[in-house]
């Protein structure tokens, strides 16, 4: 903080806007430079304070939501029946845990985040492919959940004032937004974006709030809609399908649910690189996030039913439903339904952004340029381009949702894949944490010209298959049915493709450093990791050895 005196009154103005650069105080040009900011090097222990109960409010907040909500109704528009849309959805969920478990295991044993797996992975150079693609990625979903919470502004809004819920729309309808609904996006932006000031280890206790807010408002709106239908009813598929299209579909729906939270799973590092215990995280990885999503989704599915059974069309949208509700039958008890309703739903999409995008995504920025770029600024450059991207375009009719999500995990779970491999199989969960932050040939991390190009091939070969058919769902071009379903299928083409082909060629082609040394950065305290000590007596003799413990040493009191 900077503090700025006027008029005898002291305003205290936030670092990110005084200084281009991010340098604190005490740092020289070892612990500062292209590779190394603050922000990016391993937690030190004054700041891993998320436990076991951190980390169920952070995976409520990214499961109990809209997202979640919308996807066994989602897939009902394919042809399943409520039955296999949910298992379906507790399968993917699973999966989605398990990644979480696996790409948060770095986080965990060296408190570094996702830009060092893709470091260790991709190379110096090629981590920067991976973080732009899933930042990216980022962008278009933040934007998406950006733009639900101002529906649920405009929610809020419309049922305390009347004049407001019966603006006159003055926007084409080129625009794909009404007049009050960009109203509502603005506040949303203008109470979201200074959340981005607060440093992630903050967070924490926030999200145990969110989920209390996100479970009673789920909760009331799937009470309400079974009380005021009289009961439970199910909801039959849209079409009828074959029995052997009907299997596909199920494997679809699993990919969808996979692919979609893959996003989120697959940077998990960057969250329990501040876990106060070494098992603060696994818990609610591999139990909590199939149980909120398959929860959330099977009361989404049962509310939309019942909502269908009454006013004869389904709303997959929560928040939409509010506005339907609104619309048909304007009264007070309605009124003050909705308005808590939208409340829930507000902070809910408060939540979810914080812990699935911007603040992570402005984790993985600072690794890409950290001398301009911490945190705080990464996650202020998330939320501008979220805002300018007209996220609403993304979210018209469920078939469109459904391809959104393959399309995403179609990218992403090649790099799941690969990362996961490399950590677990490859290196055997042995890092040399100070070659993450050397950017020339004495890191084993710079492979070739700081790109391993084992990783790339495999990628790149990973998403080929799934290629074609993403043309065809996006442009509607007609090709063989096969290239469909292959990208109908792209998280399990990407994840278990990926992997393995990376697992295959490292054999062949050992990445550089063979026999793998464990080896921590420096400001760990002498931390022991699963009873391994940092580093044995003949590394820390070898000459280049000391210089990177000099440049650990360096950050170890920043």
């Amino acid at each position: 903080m900077v503090s700025l005196t006027f008029r005898g009154h002291t305003a205290r103005v936030p670092r990110t806007f005084t200084s281009w650069e991010v340098k604190e105080e005490g740092q020289d040009e070892r612990s500062f430079n292209r590779w190394t900011n603050r922000d990016i090097i391993p937690a030190p222990p004054e700041e891993r304070n998320y436990t076991a109960k951190g980390y169920f409010g952070f995976w409520v907040a990214a499961a109990v939501n809209s997202s979640a909500w919308s996807l066994g109704s989602s897939n009902l528009a394919n042809g399943l029946t409520a039955g296999e849309a949910i298992g379906m959805v507790f399968v993917g969920s699973v999966l989605a845990g398990l990644i979480a478990f696996v790409c948060g295991e770095p986080g965990v044993q060296y408190h570094c985040g996702f830009p060092m797996m893709s470091r260790a992975s991709f190379g110096m150079y090629g981590s920067y492919f991976v973080v732009m693609l899933k930042c990216f990625v980022n962008f278009i979903y933040f934007g998406i959940q950006a733009y639900w919470g101002g529906l649920a502004v405009k929610v809020v809004l419309s049922s305390i004032f009347p004049s407001f819920q019966h603006m006159t729309n003055t926007l084409p309808a080129s625009a794909a937004i009404t007049t009050n609904e960009l109203i509502g996006f603005v506040i949303y932006i203008i109470i979201f974006t200074p959340l981005m000031l607060v440093h992630p280890t903050r967070y924490h206790k926030y999200l145990w709030y969110a989920f209390g807010a996100s479970v009673a408002t789920m909760g009331g709106l799937f009470i309400w809609a079974i009380a005021a239908n009289g009961g439970a009813s199910v909801l039959g598929p849209s079409i009828v399908i074959s029995s052997s299209t009907r299997s596909f579909r199920m494997l679809q729906a699993v990919s969808s649910v996979a692919g979609s939270w893959t996003g989120s799973s697959i940077r998990q590092a960057d969250w329990t690189r501040y876990s106060k215990t070494k098992r603060a995280p696994v818990l609610n990885q591999l139990i909590t996030v199939p149980l909120t999503i398959t929860i959330t989704a099977m009361l989404g599915v049962f509310a939309t039913s019942a909502v269908k059974n009454m006013y004869g069309k389904a709303y997959w949208q929560p928040i939409q439903l509010l506005e339907f509700l609104l619309t048909h039958n304007y009264n007070a008890a309605t009124r003050a339904g909705c308005f808590f309703g939208g409340l829930g739903f507000f902070w809910s999409q408060i939540a979810v952004n914080l812990v699935q995008n911007s603040v992570a995504a402005g984790m993985d920025l600072a690794s890409i340029a950290p001398r301009w770029i911490d945190v705080k600024r990464g996650s202020l450059i998330m939320c501008f381009v979220g805002y300018l991207i007209n996220p609403w375009r993304f979210v018209n009719a469920p078939g469109t949702f459904i391809t959104v999500l393959n399309s995403f995990g179609m990218f992403i779970s090649p790099l799941a894949g690969i990362n996961a491999v490399d950590f677990w199989l490859v290196r055997r969960r042995i890092w040399k944490v100070p070659d993450l932050y050397v950017g020339n040939s004495s890191s084993i991390y710079w492979f070739t010209f700081g790109l391993n190009w084992r990783a790339f091939l495999c990628w790149t070969l990973s998403i080929w298959p799934s290629f074609p058919g993403f043309v065809q769902a996006i442009s509607g071009r007609k090709l063989a049915p096969g290239w469909l379903k292959c990208f109908q299928a792209a998280w399990f083409i990407g994840f278990l493709g990926g992997g393995l082909v990376y697992y295959i060629i490292c054999l062949i082609f050992p990445p550089p450093g063979r026999p793998y040394v464990r080896e921590l950065f420096g400001n760990e305290h002498n931390e022991v990791i699963d009873g391994m000590a940092d580093s044995g007596p003949d590394s820390a003799s070898d000459p280049e050895h000391q210089e990177k413990s000099r440049v650990a040493a360096s950050l170890k009191d920043v």
